[in-house]
């Protein structure tokens, strides 16, 4: 495995991490959804099959988890969005 998948499934395994201990009231429904989103996106990535961002295009994360979240500054968003960051800088 290269260094940039591996760098890519650190963040996501943290990202994993901090939904699945997120303890603040929640939708879990949404929660559940994001939870998914990262274990598909982590799937994608071993499996070499997630398209490249172009510099541009993003995964949709930050904002799905902004639209529910109560504070912009919880770890979750902090986490996803080190994930978009990483996606469209490294993956293109």
């Amino acid at each position: 495995m290269n260094k940039p998948t591996q760098e890519f499934i650190q963040l996501i395994d943290r990202a994993l991490i901090v939904a699945e201990q997120t303890d603040f009231p929640v939708n879990v429904e949404q929660l559940s959804r994001v939870i998914s989103q990262l274990q598909h996106l982590k799937s994608q990535v071993l499996s070499q099959q997630l398209e490249p961002s172009q510099g541009v295009i993003t995964l949709g994360l930050s904002r799905e988890v902004a639209d529910w979240i109560d504070s912009l500054d919880s770890p979750l968003l902090k986490a996803v969005g080190a994930i978009e960051q990483f996606y469209q800088q490294h993956w293109k």
